[in-house]
């Protein structure tokens, strides 16, 4: 089963992920199919732009897929997952396009990150954010770290402690977002920017882009060992075990 279908839509790209949760949480399959499909994007002389969403009544990203994480004991293996997760954001920042992320229903924990290294980011009126991390013990420092990045100290403080949900307008007022949108033309409107920003002259967009997605690029990098020791030792208390077993006791929607 392929976890990302690709479509052309003209000269846009958009890879919708495909889990079989509709939730589309990262499994390390989920990952790899994102990365090459954004490579392919990139290079393919004929795409100008990708969009990234989750699909029709699906989430975008509800972050890390519980039944792997909940393995992880706190060693190496954490090392290696947050070289993972690394390596996904990373993926995004190199397309040399235009990049805009479609988000519906759930973007949470690794789904908000992950958003957060597109171009843009359009959001339905009926979607729900949230960085809910520390409140079932697990570390996050690297949101923090792309967090404080992206909107600013205070407001990553605001959103990494009080673990509360956000919402589209909420979004916006934080400058997670860049558009809200009716649930409905999702899609359509992620075309229409698109489409937009593939008609700006290329090199200047693109070398312009470049520039942005270094400096997070190299916040990302520099917050990896961090994270990696914070996340062993978050792992390795067992913290989180509770609320693995809670979610993955729930029933798949």
């Amino acid at each position: 089963m392929s976890l990302v279908n690709e479509q052309d839509i003209e000269n846009v790209r958009v890879i919708t992920l495909n889990h079989k949760n509709r939730h589309n949480p990262f499994s390390e399959e989920l990952e790899n199919q994102i990365k090459e499909a954004l490579n392919r994007a990139k290079e393919d002389n004929e795409v100008k732009a990708v969009i990234v969403t989750g699909g029709k009544d699906r989430s975008f990203s509800v972050g890390g897929d519980f039944n792997e994480v909940r393995l992880l004991h706190g060693g190496d293996d954490v090392d290696r997952w947050i070289d993972r997760v690394i390596d996904l954001y990373a993926s995004v920042l190199q397309v040399d396009k235009p990049t805009i992320a479609a988000i519906d229903g759930y973007a949470i924990g690794m789904g908000l990150q992950f958003a957060l290294m597109f171009d843009w980011r359009i959001i339905s009126s009926t979607a729900e954010l949230q960085m809910p991390e520390l409140r079932h013990g697990i570390g996050c420092s690297v949101g923090s770290a792309i967090l404080g990045h992206a909107i600013g100290h205070n407001a990553m403080q605001e959103i990494v402690f009080a673990c509360e949900s956000i919402t589209p307008e909420m979004a916006k007022s934080y400058h997670l977002v860049n558009q809200i949108v009716p649930t409905e033309v999702l899609l359509e409107q992620a075309l229409l920017r698109a489409k937009e920003f593939a008609s700006y002259p290329e090199i200047p967009y693109r070398l312009t882009k470049n520039t942005i997605s270094a400096n997070m690029l190299d916040i990302i990098y520099k917050s990896a060992d961090k994270s990696k020791h914070v996340h062993r030792m978050s792992f390795s208390s067992k913290s989180a075990e509770a609320h693995f077993s809670r979610v993955l006791n729930r029933s798949v929607e």
